[in-house]
């Protein structure tokens, strides 16, 4: 996840709305950090119309991988959320506006590594087209990679290094990761193609050593 897609026409929202009413009734999940305009949390059902309205755009899939979905559907979000909220450990979450925490703005998450990169994880994320230029995505970001290094635990497993791996083309993206530390490590060249096109992924990466100093200096200046 690392791409930001459109939203849907009102009348094709109301039509996804209507297509979930009868998702079982839950409240909203606690947050799992929340930021001066936004929180983190995992997802819902009824979650669902927020999240195809936000997704539904093809121009994220150009920077995504094929198992994000063109259209992005309702019931391709049902998928998405089910396959979640089943897991049992969660490492994918909902961004939405602190002031409307019941409405999907976008996702962020990590793939923890395996084996002798099990201190490692991947981060990828989108935001919604109606939401960018905000600064949402670098905030999300800045807050999620603190959540990461010191709140996430596996089987008494933690993370000591984050990267991401950006499609060449997706410079908001890519700036993203910068702002929040991340330092590009490399490209690997032709690595990704899709649909026909055959793209580079730039490869950037913070570990946690390097994070700490950035996080003191950012405490000390508030």
């Amino acid at each position: 996840m690392a791409a930001q897609p459109t939203a849907a026409q009102p009348a094709t929202a109301e039509a996804q709305i209507a297509s979930n009413e009868n998702a079982p009734d839950s409240p909203i999940p606690e947050p799992i950090l929340i930021t001066h305009r936004l929180l983190l949390r995992p997802m819902r059902l009824q979650d669902a119309p927020s999240m195809s309205l936000s997704a539904n755009n093809p121009s994220v899939a150009k920077y995504m991988s094929n198992t994000f979905p063109n259209p992005y559907t309702v019931d391709a979000a049902k998928g998405w959320i089910n396959m979640n909220i089943t897991a049992p450990h969660q490492n994918h979450f909902a961004i939405c506006e602190l002031s409307s925490p019941e409405v999907v703005i976008g996702g962020i998450g990590l793939k923890p590594g395996a084996d002798v990169n099990s201190h490692s994880g991947e981060v990828g994320f989108w935001t919604g087209e109606a939401y960018w230029g905000k600064g949402y995505t670098t905030e999300a970001l800045e807050a999620f990679t603190r959540w990461s290094f010191e709140k996430w635990e596996k089987d008494g497993q933690r993370l000591r290094r984050l990267w991401g791996g950006i499609f060449s083309g997706n410079v908001a993206s890519m700036r993203c990761f910068e702002k929040c530390g991340y330092s590009k490590e490399g490209v690997m060249v032709g690595h990704c193609e899709k649909a026909g096109e055959v793209m580079d992924l730039h490869i950037f990466g913070l570990t946690k050593r390097s994070w700490e100093p950035r996080m003191s200096k950012v405490c000390n200046n508030r």
